[in-house]
């Protein structure tokens, strides 16, 4: 398809270009200027200057891309503002090419050199690849261009003269990227962004290509920005790309002095997360010494110390709802069905494919909460367990806290239930509980212990009763993987002993062999999930001075769910 491009068209592009800062501001300034009906014929000049110029460092959006333009805008699965650089629809091309021809204007023979290089559009894609190189200079060097916008184009100019293998053409940009970081300096205001935008190009240059200023040029930049740790730590983190291993290793060190230091000078929750960047460094770069200091600095970080405040919201339901739904756990003067029943409900949480819907939900409806770094403390030793930084590990924490949630809330109806079935049902003898425990995958000792947990938390004895369930449940579960052919202990190897496998790890392995997946999930972030409930670790490592009412009401809920594997044969007590 040939498009119409006439000297209007070419009026209203120069309009557009002039005095423009910005890429998206010529893309705003156009499309007013667009006459009616005419929208076909102008569409491939505004969307020109509505593609995203990627960075080198978004290599997985290039990759998706097939280029380095991406889209401005996205929406829904589909829609997106332009379409991919290889799908612009027949004649595009050539109307770039003719705007690139036919006006000498930095503004648009940068971004037009730019596309039509990408595009390979022949004749002589490279001699427009130059020409935007040379754009691209001359706008960092024109004034009302953004400075922003210039950081990356000249990171962008670099990028398109080692393509071309023009030692030269980029030598050049390079020296123009080290008069704009000196500019930079002189700015009144602080805008590091800039200048380390430049900065990381030009360290990650051969050796005999980068200027011979640059460590001056980074030396610079923690003399401005040094009361900032944060871009004091990215000079050095520069920095330790130009020196030798030994020179690299004092760096380093100096870094986790450095946010040691303003870990000092904070309180709260501030000072953990100051502690915690220490600490990464320390680990990340082989700092043994230095990284133990940091655990036992932050192992004395008590949770009283961290400054937190607790938010708490209410569910309103009626005591009516909440009778009638207890009451269907309980066949009055018959405990066996009661427990039965009780033991089938569930999973807290659902399963994981309905729970992982509403937190894709949550994180659509309120996204600002998962774009900020998260850190999840151990609610029994206040120590960070997990950081949320990303959209995976977002989902991880949103997931589990989601499911912990629903486990909480079964935990308070779980005493309720437990409660009645003793009062309605009366409590049974203590052979007639092990009788209903044992089953061909919990053997007599532990179904004569499991009951005997039942026993003491009908007596308000929960202590007790958690600690007896915690082992019993865990042995039963060992059990399970002995009967479906997974290892529970690994082999010794040379002079290492051999050892029992984590509940984690045995977890793990049957997936799959429990009911659904959501009891899966569920047991594992009852018992050996950190970011869960945690049960057996916190009951066995002695991390909690008392374990409520409902965290043994869960665990005995699990043991009824267990003892039903064998028994129920997967029918429901609850139906005659």
């Amino acid at each position: 398809m040939t498009l119409h491009v006439d000297q209007e068209m070419w009026d209203h592009l120069e309009q557009a270009l002039t005095g423009a800062s910005s890429w998206f501001s010529v893309y705003n300034a156009l499309q007013p200027l667009v006459p009616q009906g005419a929208e076909e014929r102008y569409r491939p000049l505004i969307w020109a200057f509505a593609f995203d110029l990627l960075g080198p460092e978004e290599v997985e959006r290039r990759e998706r891309e097939g280029s380095a333009f991406g889209a401005m805008m996205e929406f829904g699965e589909e829609g997106r503002i332009p379409p991919k650089l290889a799908e612009v629809p027949e004649g595009t091309t050539e109307v770039w090419a003719e705007a690139y021809e036919a006006i000498s204007e930095p503004r648009l023979r940068a971004r037009l050199g730019d596309l039509l290089w990408e595009a390979h559009v022949e004749p002589r894609p490279d001699l427009k690849a130059r020409s935007a190189v040379e754009a691209l200079v001359e706008l960092s060097e024109t004034e009302g261009w953004e400075s922003m916008e210039s950081a990356d184009g000249l990171v962008r100019a670099l990028e398109l003269s080692q393509r071309l293998s023009d030692q030269q053409l980029a030598q050049q940009v390079i020296v123009r990227m080290g008069s704009l970081i000196r500019e930079e300096m002189a700015v009144e205001e602080q805008r590091p962004g800039i200048p380390f935008t430049l900065l990381r190009a030009l360290v990650d240059l051969p050796g005999s290509m980068r200027p011979g200023d640059l460590g001056e040029l980074i030396g610079l930049c923690e003399e401005c920005y040094g009361q900032d740790t944060f871009q004091l730590d990215t000079a050095i983190d520069l920095r330790t790309q130009l020196v030798s291993p030994d020179e690299r290793r004092e760096l380093r060190q100096r870094q986790v002095q450095i946010w040691r230091r303003r870990a000092a000078d904070a309180d709260g929750i501030l000072r953990l997360s100051f502690l915690r960047n220490a600490l990464d460094l320390a680990r990340t770069h082989g700092l043994m010494a230095e990284a133990e200091e940091m655990r036992v600095e932050l192992a004395q970080i008590a949770e009283e110390d961290l400054g937190l405040k607790t938010i708490s919201s209410e569910i309103q339901v009626s005591n009516e709802e909440i009778e009638r739904y207890v009451s269907s756990f309980v066949y009055p003067e018959d405990w066996r069905k009661s427990l039965q029943r009780f033991a089938l409900h569930g999973p807290p949480g659902g399963e994981p494919e309905k729970l992982d819907e509403d937190v894709s939900k949550q994180m659509q409806d309120h996204p600002f909460q998962f774009l900020i770094t998260k850190m999840v403390l151990d609610p029994d030793t206040g120590i960070p367990i997990f950081e949320a930084s990303d959209e995976a590990s977002h989902r991880r924490a949103a997931s589990a806290q989601q499911r912990m949630f629903a486990m909480r809330l079964w935990g308070m109806f779980a005493m309720q239930i437990l409660q009645r079935i003793e009062s309605e049902c009366g409590r049974p003898g203590h052979e007639e509980l092990t009788e209903f425990f044992s089953t061909e995958l919990i053997d007599a000792s532990n179904a004569e212990r499991i009951a005997e947990a039942l026993e003491f938390w009908w007596d308000h004895k929960v202590d007790q009763s958690a600690h007896i369930l915690a082992p019993r449940l865990e042995a039963v579960i060992r059990e399970m993987a002995r009967l479906v052919g997974l290892p529970i202990v690994r082999e010794p190897v040379a002079n290492r002993p051999g050892r029992v496998r984590g509940l984690g790890e045995i977890l793990d392995g049957l997936k799959g062999h429990l009911a659904t997946p959501g009891w899966h999930a569920y047991f594992t972030s009852l018992l050996a999930d950190p970011l869960g409930l945690n049960l057996r670790n916190v009951i066995s490592h002695g991390l909690r001075s008392e374990i409520g009412a409902d965290d043994a009401a869960l665990m005995i809920h699990v043991a009824c769910h267990l003892a039903m594997l064998t028994q129920s044969k997967g029918s429901d007590p609850g139906q005659d």
